[in-house]
């Protein structure tokens, strides 16, 4: 069972002081990397491109698996009743084509078709190491218990029994601030799915 498992990643923020003022860096802290590598996180300079992001004022994360599509199953109210509960949440996808992405949300899934503001909120790139933040005022989430995770302006749709359907993307720059079209997808509108992973997140 997965819940079996101890799916804990662990970074510590430290402070340390450098000529001119202070700088935080960040430091892999009992790592478990193995357990996560060869999915869709692959380095340990991935994990660090997305956790300065989250990390931004606080000194502790850790990320929990929630969920994981291929141990899991690919239906939609499988992945809310495993992370609805989550205040914050990681969502990392691998698509057929190969390409790595997903989005954050300091929002829970938890909700009958509403959407949700999240100033927090961002989508990625890992293939590209690239962040793209939320368009101030627009909303970030949408919570459907007929779909998976949502990230607005469609820049993430993830369809029901997703490894069936599928998930779609759309044109730069609606709800998050992509330049290009299908950006996270490489190009596709709609694509199939290899893997989704969610990691809930505990900030301290």
């Amino acid at each position: 069972m997965l819940e079996e498992k101890n799916y804990t990643e662990s970074i510590v923020r430290k402070q340390q002081r450098v000529s001119g003022g202070d700088k935080q860096t960040l430091t892999i802290q009992d790592t478990h990397l193995e357990i996560i590598k060869g999915d869709i996180i692959q380095t340990t300079k991935e994990i660090e491109f997305l956790t300065r992001k989250i990390c931004q004022n606080h000194n502790k994360i850790t990320l929990n698996l929630l969920y994981k599509a291929t141990i899991d199953s690919d239906k939609a109210a499988v992945f809310h009743k495993k992370c609805d509960a989550a205040e914050n949440s990681l969502v990392l996808i691998k698509s057929a084509n190969n390409k790595r992405f997903g989005g954050y949300t300091s929002c829970s899934w938890e909700g009958n078709s509403i959407e949700k503001k999240d100033e927090n909120a961002f989508v990625f790139s890992l293939d590209k190491m690239q962040i793209y933040d939320i368009i101030q005022g627009e909303d970030a989430i949408g919570c459907y218990p007929k779909y998976g995770p949502v990230f607005l302006g469609c820049q993430i749709r993830i369809f029901d029994e997703f490894f069936t359907n599928g998930g779609t993307t759309y044109e730069k720059g609606l709800n998050y601030d992509t330049q290009e079209d299908f950006e996270l997808s490489g190009g596709l509108k709609k694509f199939e799915i290899k893997e989704i992973e969610v990691y809930g997140v505990h900030l301290e």
